[in-house]
């Protein structure tokens, strides 16, 4: 593909030609990019169907064993708990590996926007493991780093939370409607202080010489005064990606809909009503919709290369103004 100067990474760009550039870079190279990366997506499919058949099949029933025993008077059976906190154990196990092969399945797009910001191209990967294993682990440490930094502002507040309980005991519910309004007012400061990570976590992927916490210290006040156009791509791209999402996740979210009224009408006195097959179909259902909807979601993580380039391009203009100044 020859060199196309309108899709040059390093160019200062507002939030439109951000995100025009972007749809245009990952359509026109969409086949190279899938080439790169399907076997690794595959992956991350397999592990979120396994997931999605856990949930919609084994929570409702866990949950309407639980209703019953509860409703007969005699409280819920040992084994239930059991089962219910091993299927909980299983669950969050479950998401760790979908995060890790997420970002496993992203390293090979990222080796090919690598190779484009060096070269202005994508070329055809010869074979289909593209990315190298350093970036990989690369990618890897970088998501799980950086949803670290992002938890702590939450624990933070649940230690609040723990720290007012214990000092008197019953004030959080005493204060519920409070309580969850406090919630929801730092979730949200939370986000706005969490919109600057999105460029530190692409700087450091596309540069392989900046450790985490050194990238994270430098890059996060140059985020911050950057802080509009992040807001603008990042809030553009989710709501294409959620909206696309709908559609796309749709059968799968049918099928879990299904089987949650199904168990509801069992607790009613209602026959089951699912076929044999349901496990089997919900796990294959739900593994399609998840690779499709992996390739959907690459639409943020391209935005954000040119949001990088974009950031990147008007601080080296600052650095030249500024010497010029001198």
């Amino acid at each position: 593909m020859e060199k196309q100067d309108d899709l040059t990474l390093l160019k200062p760009r507002g939030y439109r030609r951000v995100l025009s550039a972007g749809f245009r870079l990952y359509t026109g190279n969409f086949r190279r990019l899938f080439k790169a990366s399907w076997q690794m997506a595959l992956l991350y499919a397999l592990s979120c169907g396994a997931l999605g058949t856990l949930t919609a099949i084994k929570i409702p029933e866990l949950a309407m064993a639980l209703q019953q025993q509860l409703a007969s008077m005699q409280g819920v059976l040992q084994e239930t708990l059991h089962e219910y906190m091993m299927t909980l154990i299983g669950i969050m196990a479950l998401v760790v590996l979908a995060i890790a092969t997420l970002s496993l399945a992203s390293a090979p797009i990222l080796s090919k926007l690598k190779e484009h910001k060096e070269t202005g191209t994508i070329t055809t990967p010869p074979h289909w493991l593209t990315a190298s294993p350093h970036l990989m682990g690369r990618t890897l440490k970088g998501v799980f780093l950086t949803l670290l930094v992002m938890l702590i502002p939450i624990v933070a507040f649940a230690i609040f939370l723990i720290l007012a309980e214990m000092m008197s005991q019953g004030v959080v519910i005493r204060h519920l409607m409070t309580t969850i309004g406090a919630l929801s007012l730092w979730l949200f400061i939370c986000l706005l202080l969490y919109l600057p990570i999105y460029h530190v976590l692409m700087k450091y992927m596309m540069e392989s010489p900046c450790g985490y916490w050194h990238t994270l210290g430098e890059n996060y006040p140059i985020g911050v005064r950057h802080w509009g156009l992040l807001f603008l791509v990042f809030f553009i791209s989710i709501l294409f990606v959620m909206l696309a999402s709908l559609i796309v996740m749709l059968p799968s979210h049918i099928l879990s809909f299904a089987n949650q009224q199904a168990h509801l009408g069992l607790l009613m006195g209602d026959s089951l009503g699912m076929p044999s097959y349901i496990v089997p179909l919900t796990f294959t259902t739900t593994t399609l919709c998840s690779f499709i909807h992996f390739y959907v979601g690459q639409v943020i993580l391209v935005h954000n290369y040119y949001v990088y380039g974009s950031i990147e391009a008007r601080e080296e203009e600052k650095k030249k103004q500024k010497i010029e100044e001198d």
